[in-house]
This record gives structure tokens, sequence and C-alpha cells, in this order.
């Protein structure tokens, strides 16, 4: 029969197996990269983006470049915590999207850092809030405060997104909070519970413009209090 420290050798070991089946479940395609500094502008040229995997599972970083409309859908769909395989020739890695570098005018992605984290070890990650379910008796406006929490959880078992409920969420004041936030099992938020995620706030009053009948009517009564003057210079 084996003993204690076997059985969970082979825990161990399963548990693995499983975390990266489930990394593998997604994946995404890169290519190796041997361009460097400024030259990758030509790889943007052609409709690709540069990056780099690194981590403490990779012995050093590697280079590799992506097709830019399969990663804007991919990331689009996925974000930035949800643990995927990215897939080279000669490699392949689970990682998380650390980094998007973006142009700041067109917003096209110019540089993405894949991290490689240990997949046994508890990782600190932020984590995008989606909020639904408002109610339709609700007064005033919604006002977001929060867009992602920071939690801990291992690398397989961080989620896509945090679901924020605003059902109870009727009254100007009224407010959702950190701690109203639900977590996935296995899952920390470790962000301060008495943070405002939303809340609902009085509806902004805009003054009403003057109308041109007041302003004509104003015109009028400067005209009459100007007539008399006139006429008394005029006996002069």
């Amino acid at each position: 029969m084996p003993d204690a420290a076997a059985r969970q050798s082979v825990l161990i070991r399963k548990e693995v197996g499983v975390t990266l089946a489930m990394a593998n479940d997604l994946t995404l395609r890169a290519e190796p990269r041997t361009i460097h500094g400024k030259k990758v502008s030509r790889l943007r040229r052609e409709g690709l983006v540069p990056g780099v995997v690194y981590g403490p599972v990779v012995s050093e970083t590697i280079s590799v470049s992506v097709n830019r409309r399969d990663f804007e859908k991919f990331f689009m769909t996925n974000g930035h915590s949800t643990v995927f395989t990215l897939t080279w020739d000669g490699g392949k890695q689970p990682v998380i999207i650390r980094e998007v570098q973006v142009d700041p005018v067109t917003r096209a992605p110019l540089h993405i850092d894949f991290f490689a984290p240990n997949m046994r070890v508890v990782l600190r990650q932020a984590v995008p809030v989606t909020l639904h379910n408002a109610s339709p008796d609700a007064v005033g406006v919604l006002q977001t405060s929060l867009n992602e929490v920071e939690v801990e959880a291992l690398p397989a078992d961080l989620p896509h997104a945090i679901e924020g409920d605003l059902s109870s969420l009727v009254n100007v004041g009224d407010a959702l909070r950190v701690a109203d936030l639900t977590a996935p099992a296995n899952v920390t938020i470790v962000t301060d519970g008495e943070e405002v995620v939303a809340s609902l706030v009085a509806e902004a009053v805009e003054e009403e413009p003057e109308t041109a009948g007041e302003e004509t009517a104003e015109a009028e009564t400067a005209t009459e209090s100007e007539a008399p003057a006139e006429e008394a210079a005029s006996e002069e």
C-alpha cells in the first residue's frame, strides 16, 4: 500500500494534469520571432503584433508574434484574466495576457506580454467586473466607480470576470460594494470590500437657456429707460 507521501505525489500530478488540460482547451497560435527593435514596425505592417513570453516557468524570454486580427478577436472574448495555451513552432505554454500596449490614436495593439505562471502557485490578478440585473424601478443615474477587482486564485481557477448584481440599487445613494460581489469557487477577492463598484446618483439638472422672447423684452426695457435721457439732452 503506498505511503502518504506517495499518495500526495500522485494527487499533485493529477491536479497538474487537470490544470494543464483546462488551459489547453483554449489556444492562440503564435510564431517564433527573430526581428527585434525598430524593425518590428515591418511586422505590424504585415498584420502581426510582436510579443514576448516570460514567467517563472520559462527559462528565458521567448520572442513571438501573433496575427493582429486573431488576437483582437481573442482578447475581446477572453480578456486578460483567462489562462490559455499559446502555441508556436517548437513549443507551447499556458499563459495569461499580462499587458497589451496600444497605439494612443488608433488603439491598435503594438506589443503583447504573455505571462507564463506556475500553475500550482496562487496568482494575484486583476479581473473585470461585469454589472447586470439593473432594477427597472431604479431612480437616478448609474455611476460606475470600479471596473475591475484584484483576486487571488490558482491560474486555472481565474475567472474571466466577476459579476455584480445591481437589482438592490433602487434609490439615489444606493451602492454596490466589493463586499457584495460573489466570487467563484476557489477565488478570493482581495480588493477592499468597502470600495464602491457602482452607485445611483441624482440626475444633473440643466439650466434652461434664455428664450428669444425674454431677450427681446429685456432689450425693449433698456431702450425705454434710455429714451427720457435722450429727450432731456435734446431739450438742453
